[in-house]
């Protein structure tokens, strides 16, 4: 499934593909194609849409590069997208009006931020020339801290920028980088950019992601938050990593479980009670090959409440119509033999064999079955499918191969052995009864009522 946004610019509106969404830090790329195969570049700033851009070929974009690079993505369809594109329509906004509305919702420490995003798509001079003005107007307003965070990200635009230079030599921030240098929290608490950025990057260490996990439920960040504990629990493949995701998708996703269980069943988790969710969810949606392949590979056993569900599914599907490959089908008895009661195991033994009986012969069938002598109730379906190979080249045993193609329920296959005995021994009426029967199995009325009436008449001629 596909998801798409809509853009516009002047009255051009157009529909976008949307190929990946990449979350790093503060900021949210949404990358995305037209049907010409453009590509189209969506920002925001946690929440809230900035702007889209084109990015050109063969031009750099550092932040997108160490997006790319530092943060984590997701591609569609994905419920994180959705929750991201709650809005129906982004609209195109030159740079100019963007950064005039900026300041009225964020701070100008974010503005700042906001604007290193855009690096590439504008020139890095203009980028310091804005910075330099936010910078200014804190300094006129004597917020010789807040001045002290722009520098920060000024510092890691443009390190070498002869502006940057004339900032950092400012004596009065000697005391500020002092405490910052000492990670003093009462300075920290109050510069949460800078300790994400901190914390980012020193990833995966343990104590950034418990930095990060305070920092977005402090914030309100959901979207941030359940990307850190995918995040985390595809790093870590910890049992108690997976249970505090779980707990956070319930809590703010609860109707999008079963869509992040299949994400990250492609992230490759192996937590005890993510291999049962994606189980579980393997059964729920009625999937028995990928719910069998996951059971061996991961040597997983089954509840009873999950051996009745594959027996249910095993009733609801029509084996013949190739729900399952032979060896699907050899890993479903091997599985689910063992976890129910003689009588359903039969059931299920039963259905596999003529299954299987109906598209290949009794000798291929034979050899598929070696596998499932231990399989005790398997034992009378395998001496039968034995014998039908045995008989299968006898001119003289028809009948009885027939008899067992019917206990198979293949009804055109034991037609064929039926008249084939009958040409053989034309005058025994039980061929004819035979086929009497079958025909009226697979609804060929005039043809059952034909062998019908030639068996009455046989039998009253003996």
């Amino acid at each position: 499934m596909t998801q798409t946004i809509t853009i516009k610019d002047k009255k051009e509106t157009r529909s976008l593909t949307v190929e990946r969404m990449i979350i790093y830090k503060q900021s949210r790329i949404i990358e995305a194609a037209d049907d010409y195969n453009q590509k189209y570049c969506v920002f925001f700033h946690e929440d809230q849409y900035l702007n889209y851009v084109t990015p050109k070929p063969h031009t750099a974009y550092p932040h997108i590069t160490n997006a790319i690079k530092n943060g984590i993505t997701f591609t569609p369809p994905h419920p994180l997208i959705d929750s991201q594109l709650s809005a129906t329509l982004f609209k195109k906004k030159s740079f100019n009006d963007l950064f005039a509305l900026l300041p009225k919702h964020c701070s100008l420490q974010e503005t700042a931020l906001i604007a290193t995003y855009f690096e590439g798509f504008i020139m890095k001079e203009k980028l310091v020339h804005l910075i330099k003005k936010l910078y200014y107007q804190n300094r006129r307003d004597g917020k010789l801290l807040s001045c002290y965070r722009i520098l920060h990200i000024l510092q890691d635009l443009a390190p070498d920028h002869s502006v940057t230079h004339s900032f950092t030599r400012d004596l009065q921030f000697t005391k500020y980088r002092d405490l910052y240098k000492s990670n003093d929290n009462s300075v920290l608490s109050r510069d949460p950019i800078y300790v994400e950025k901190q914390a980012f990057a020193s990833l995966p260490a343990q104590a950034s992601f418990q930095t990060l996990d305070q920092l977005y439920n402090k914030q309100n960040r959901q979207i941030d938050l359940i990307a850190l504990h995918i995040r985390l629990a595809e790093h870590s493949r910890l049992e108690n990593d997976y249970l505090k995701l779980s707990g956070l998708i319930h809590e703010h996703m609860p109707e999008q479980e079963s869509h992040f269980t299949e994400e990250l069943a492609d992230r490759g988790l192996t937590a005890d009670s993510f291999l049962q969710d994606v189980l579980n969810l393997r059964l729920q949606k009625g999937e028995l090959e990928p719910a069998l392949q996951l059971i061996c590979e991961q040597d997983l056993a089954l509840h009873p409440d999950q051996a009745e569900r594959m027996i249910e599914i095993v009733k609801e599907k029509d084996f013949s119509a190739g729900t399952l490959t032979p060896k699907g089908l050899q890993r479903l008895l091997l599985t689910v033999c063992d976890s129910v009661d003689e009588r359903q195991a039969g059931t299920i033994l039963y259905e596999a064999f003529s299954s299987m009986l109906a598209d290949r012969t009794p000798e291929e069938v034979q050899k598929w079955g070696d596998s499932l002598q231990n399989i005790t109730v398997a034992r009378p379906l395998l001496a039968k499918v034995k014998e039908m190979n045995e008989l299968i080249e006898d001119p003289n045993q028809q009948l009885r191969l027939g008899e067992l193609y019917h206990y198979f329920h293949q009804p055109q296959k034991a037609i064929e052995c039926m008249s084939w005995e009958m040409e053989l021994n034309n005058e025994d009426p039980g061929p004819v009864q035979w086929l009497s029967k079958l025909y009226h199995e697979v609804g060929m009325i005039d043809e059952h009522k034909a062998y019908q009436k030639l068996y009455v008449d046989m039998v009253k001629r003996a």
